[in-house]
């Protein structure tokens, strides 16, 4: 395997790996033993990794530094019991809208890779488009109701939130192994003719 291959590879896989801790959330207690900032930094690297393929992907380390920061430091408040989420809601708002950026052109981009690399009849580019669509809009519905009330929300409201927060991480899983499966592809050496 070359380096620009191998390169490939692991920024892919760091990548899926990525949203594996960005979805993933085990707690001991209140702190996290997968922490979200290490997804962040896990895609920060992979898009180190993946500029020559997608030099696009260079517009969103900022926001990967900022939200692996962002995340580092609700996970260190966590260790006292402190949420941070909440505490100011024009800074929730920004970092909602940041992540769901991030979110739209990482997977937009990884479906543009995935059409290179796919072998000729798949469809993981399709399918890589329609997890996106579908995980930034009902993520964005979900911050909506659950940002901007900020107050008690009803039952109506609570089961809706549940509901977006549930499928959109099924996209976001299927997003996962789609990526996984990208890796595959590219390892396989199928690139679309």
């Amino acid at each position: 395997m070359d380096d620009n291959l191998r390169r490939l590879t692991s920024g892919v896989s760091q990548a899926a790996w990525g949203y594996f801790f960005l979805h993933v959330d085990l707690n001991i207690g209140p702190v996290s033993i997968l922490p979200a900032f290490v997804g962040y930094l896990l895609m920060l690297s992979a898009i180190g990794k993946l500029l020559r393929e997608r030099r696009e992907l260079g517009l969103l380390r900022p926001l990967c530094i900022i939200l692996a920061i962002w995340h580092a430091a609700g996970w260190l408040a966590s260790f006292a019991e402190i949420n941070l989420t909440g505490l100011f809601a024009p800074l929730d708002i920004l970092i909602a809208v940041a992540e769901l950026y991030l979110h739209f052109q990482f997977l937009t981009d990884m479906a543009a890779l995935a059409g290179r690399y796919q072998p000729q009849d798949a469809t993981l580019d399709r399918r890589l488009i329609n997890c996106r669509t579908v995980y930034v809009t009902l993520m964005a519905f979900y911050d909506i109701l659950f940002i901007l009330p900020y107050g008690p929300q009803n039952g109506v409201q609570t089961v809706i939130i549940l509901f977006c927060g549930l499928v959109s991480a099924v996209a976001a899983f299927t997003a996962m192994f789609g990526l996984f499966s990208l890796r595959r592809s590219i390892v396989a050496g199928n690139p679309e003719s």
